[in-house]
């Protein structure tokens, strides 16, 4: 472990774990606690294409992150996940086709029940959702399907509902936007809320929100951040709801933190961690419980110092966020979770080959690492 002090902040990070290793595409590795000690990774095992469903294989760890096992492959990745039970989640899907020919106004997709059996193995069945209610025609995307992809964390709200943001585009606009929606039966059906970013709000963003996480501030308010492009002049966005998700105040850029996939999560009396990057690999902190002081962490250099293969290490580009070697190391995806009341897990990739399939310049396989971190 190393600890990280900042004013108000002291943080422990373990060394990181090797999760899994492949030759292929391995990337875009996600977090979803079981429960107790038990954790799962999904870790892609495609290309970066639309392509309906994703396969994956999940790992598991019944210690909290320290060590990691192949647990079963699956036919659809996704970001999100809900914890319905004592080891048992459902696994959002990431793209989503009309519920019915001609529909544009509600989506449909399968999700995966992961379950622990008794024998401390993981089990999956397919299982039909819903994404109803959007107050525009959405795009089309790839093929059949609309452009409607699950990418937010899941939130229990107080009245025991769940909240969620996914993104796309309405039809004829051709940026994105993050909307909010609820689900009041345990995540299989989710009805549209409101539109939590706009790309008419965030006139300099390459994409316009999209890649999105939510998390509950020290003063019961939501905040949501999200991407609005890739590139260190694209920085991390964030909007607040006062009112449980129903309206949300203008875009926010949130100083020197950028620019794919955040995840956020809360630990501690609020202690708010967010991860991303692109140039880079980061963790920032956040000790005031409202988001607006974040310290960076370089999770790029962590690695190096306390993973002994050098053939898995970052170039000083990557540890720094000043630049991307070509082909890039990572994808800058991370996987964020807390595990309990003061301690997440954090997953990250390293790759041999960019966006093509390994092996490649910077090693034989690419890898997926998780390392725990706790308020000390």
């Amino acid at each position: 472990m190393k600890t990280y002090k900042f004013e108000n902040i002291s943080l422990e990070i373990s060394g990181p774990s090797l999760v899994g290793s492949n030759e292929g595409h391995f990337w875009f590795p996600t977090v979803h606690p079981l429960g107790g000690s038990d954790v799962l990774c999904g870790v892609v095992l495609s290309a970066d294409v639309a392509q309906g469903e994703w396969p994956a294989s999940m790992f598991l760890s019944r210690d909290s992150g320290d060590t990691w096992s192949h647990a079963a492959d699956i036919e659809s990745y996704g970001h999100t996940s809900v914890q319905r039970a004592e080891g048992e989640i459902l696994l959002m899907p990431y793209e989503t086709w009309p519920r019915e020919a001609g529909d544009k106004r509600n989506g449909s997709a399968k999700g995966t029940i992961i379950t622990m059996t008794g024998k401390g193995e993981v089990a999956s069945v397919r299982a039909p959702m819903q994404f109803l209610g959007f107050p525009r025609d959405l795009a089309d995307y790839h093929e059949t399907e609309l452009s409607l992809m699950n990418n937010g964390n899941i939130l229990k709200l107080r009245d025991g509902s769940l909240l969620t943001t996914v993104y796309g585009k309405f039809a004829g606009e051709e940026k994105c936007c993050v909307w909010c929606l609820t689900s009041a039966d345990g995540g299989t059906t989710w009805n549209y809320l409101s539109t939590a970013a706009s790309w008419k709000d965030t006139p300099g963003a390459k994409e316009g929100p999209d890649e999105s996480a939510t998390v509950r501030m020290a003063d019961g308010n939501l905040m949501c951040v999200y991407r609005i492009g890739s590139g260190r002049d694209q920085l991390f966005h964030k909007s607040v709801s006062t009112d449980q998700g129903r309206n949300w105040s203008k875009p926010e850029s949130i100083e020197n933190a950028w620019s794919v996939q955040p995840r956020l999560t809360s630990i501690g009396d609020h202690l708010l961690l967010l991860s991303g990057g692109r140039p880079g690999l980061f963790l920032w902190v956040c000790a005031d419980g409202l988001g607006q002081n974040w310290h960076r962490i370089s999770l790029a250099a962590h690695h190096n110092e306390f993973f002994d293969d050098p053939e898995f290490h970052y170039e000083e580009g990557v540890c720094s966020g000043e630049n991307q070697p070509t082909p890039t190391q990572t994808t800058s995806y991370t996987g964020l979770s807390a595990i309990g009341p003061d301690e997440a897990v954090l997953c990250y990739d390293r790759l041999a080959n960019g966006w093509q399939p390994s092996p490649g310049p910077w090693g034989i396989k690419s890898a997926a690492f998780a390392v725990r971190i706790r308020v000390s």
